[in-house]
């Protein structure tokens, strides 16, 4: 057993006891990783007590946290032979947890144990009792029928990274040297913890976010700016049953987008959005996260035609995991057969800061039409492009 497992053990064990005297009376557990994602396998590891002799093929663990419990029952992959003193037992938890776990085995003496259901950003869900002074009263299926979903406190601070912030360079045959750099945050004004969401809990999934994209013609006469795209947003977001093929979390809202000119230059769209989400995780703390989001133009007369290039849908997704490389792609199909893609490539470079944040090597490939508004029913030759993001 590797110096930290038994650390992490050692600490959250319950009894007070030295770990010599625990193991003669008790089981003692301790995860391999100390957070774990819904529907990804969890491993345990295992001391079994001097008075007994065998291992049993299956041991169930008892989750419990943010007014949801889980009995999992885990399967011995480990060593089978009786003379063994450790093992390991893995399983895969169903219910959606947040925060923070308690674990302890059912039907055996044991220590107990915490664990961090991992939920970042749009990583995972956000929900918690209608009632605090109730919660934990409520049994778990009667949760998600009582349940008002709510931002938590301690998810996330109220102002935190949007959509990638990032500073990338390359060329094209049409630019011998350019840089596209994006800026952006969201702010939720109704914190948890704030007196006005505490009478109105609900406005504490109220978000408003900016987003600003900006091209930068490095190589051209006085390095001009070709055009920068502005983008604020209003919306409200809140969490899905999660089941079969009902999104696990749903935004909606109001977004405005101009490249801030006027006269003939003059770009801008208004829409309103809803955007689905759904979460696949897999092994090794991956995760897949599909937020296709569909939009309908209020007001378009700047560019009359532009849903002939960017149609009335965003596909994008999102795949890897938070300590190693994530991919995200994005896909617009126009109506008139128009389209445009662009994959993002990132991995960390230095520890995380806070939520998603910190620095990334990132790489860029993208290609159709619209990489700039001014531009949106003009195509662009594929762009490669590398540098540095600070959120992803």
């Amino acid at each position: 057993m590797s110096t930290k497992t038994l650390t992490f053990l050692m600490f959250f064990s319950m009894s007070g006891l030295a770990l010599t005297s625990q193991a003669a009376d008790k089981w003692l557990i301790a995860t391999q990783s100390e957070a774990f994602n819904t529907g990804q396998k969890i491993s345990v590891e295992v001391i079994r007590p001097d008075n007994f002799t065998t291992w049993p093929d299956t041991i169930n663990l008892d989750l419990s946290g943010s007014g949801a419990t889980e009995v999992v029952e885990l399967k011995r992959i480990g060593n089978s032979a009786v003379s063994s003193a450790i093992n390991t037992y893995a399983g895969t938890p169903k219910v959606k947890f947040i925060g923070v776990v308690r674990a302890e085995l059912v039907g055996y003496k044991s220590n107990r144990m915490l664990m961090l259901a991992e939920s970042d950003d749009d990583i995972g869900r956000l929900e918690i009792a209608a009632t605090a002074d109730v919660k934990d009263e409520v049994k778990p299926a009667e949760t998600k029928a009582a349940t008002v979903v709510l931002a938590q406190p301690g998810d996330e601070p109220p102002l935190s990274a949007n959509e990638p912030l990032y500073f990338l360079v390359g060329s094209s045959s049409e630019r011998n040297f350019d840089a596209r750099f994006q800026l952006g945050f969201k702010y939720r004004p109704f914190d948890p913890d704030a007196r006005v969401a505490q009478y109105l809990p609900p406005l504490s999934n109220l978000y408003f976010a900016y987003t600003q994209t900006s091209l930068w013609d490095l190589g051209g006469n006085s390095s001009p700016f070709e055009d920068t795209s502005y983008r604020p947003s209003v919306y409200y977001k809140w969490s899905g049953v999660g089941r079969g093929i009902i999104p696990d979390g749903w935004s909606a809202g109001l977004e405005h987008e101009s490249n801030g000119r006027d006269g003939a230059d003059s770009r801008s769209i208004n829409t309103v959005f809803v955007k689905p989400t759904w979460y696949f995780d897999f092994a090794h703390s991956r995760r897949l996260t599909l937020s296709p989001k569909f939009y309908q133009y209020l007001e378009k007369s700047d560019n009359p035609d532009i849903y002939k290039y960017r149609g009335y849908v965003d596909f994008q997704a999102r795949f890897g995991r938070e300590d190693g490389a994530i991919v995200t792609a994005l896909y617009r199909q126009g109506t008139s057969g128009h389209a445009s893609g662009q994959v993002d490539f990132s991995y960390p470079i230095s520890d995380k800061l806070f939520g998603r944040t910190g620095t990334f090597i990132h790489l860029q490939l993208m290609d159709g039409y619209g990489e700039t508004l001014i531009d949106y029913n003009r195509y662009s030759d594929t762009q490669l492009r590398l540098g540095l993001s600070l959120s992803r």
